[in-house]
């Protein structure tokens, strides 16, 4: 499975949330209304999905509603590939599986680093452990994506009112510096997992 983008990660959670709380998918007009976005880009955002795993979209012909199934999947917190611990950067997409970590919910997820920006205290080959959320103080470790394609793992520092600076802990690297417009928080640290405890927790997925 392939990782998501921003807005398909909404749409897919949402999904889970209202299949979770009805026991059923919704209608996907009141869906798209309740997101605030038409039904053609919900339609769109559902073929992706689509393609990438997540679900089952099956249009049914003109005038029928598409039916729409969500399987199971594997608990844990997802393994979704490896974010550059560097210079700004494409992230990789490859999903590798899900972590068994009870307790952690779906407001969390995993990725590899990649490089040594964040060395020694995150080295390349780690799994950082990552909530979907806002930092709440400056100087937290963010998975950072900057004006929607590029991506690394850094210090989020605020400058001054509008100005970020991206900030590495190793030296050898440059501080990047971004008008807060154009980054994006894709998720917050919250923990590490190195060498053997990563395959120890790690099972694959279809």
């Amino acid at each position: 499975m392939q990782p998501l983008s921003p807005q398909q990660r909404k749409v897919f959670d949402r999904l889970r949330e209202f299949e979770r709380r009805t026991g059923e998918t919704p209608e996907l007009s009141a869906f798209a209304r309740g997101l605030g976005i038409h039904y053609v880009s919900l339609k769109q955002h559902l073929l992706a999905l689509d393609r990438k795993g997540y679900l089952r979209f099956e249009s049914r012909g003109r005038g029928r509603s598409p039916r729409l199934t969500l399987p199971e999947v594997a608990t844990g917190v997802p393994l979704l590939g490896a974010i550059p611990a560097g210079p700004l950067a494409d992230p990789a997409a490859h999903a590798e599986g899900v972590l068994r970590m009870p307790g952690l919910g779906d407001d969390h997820f995993a990725l590899r680093v990649d490089g040594d920006s964040m060395a020694d205290l995150l080295q390349s080959g780690d799994v950082v452990i990552l909530e979907r959320r806002a930092p709440v103080r400056s100087g937290e470790i963010c998975a950072l994506r900057v004006d929607d394609d590029d991506v690394t793992l850094k210090y989020l520092d605020r400058v001054s009112d509008g100005t970020l600076a991206l900030r590495p802990h190793n030296r050898d690297f440059p501080t990047i510096t971004a008008q807060a417009q154009h980054v994006q928080v894709d998720g917050v640290y919250r923990g590490l997992l190195r060498g053997g405890a990563v395959e120890a927790l790690l099972h694959g997925i279809d």
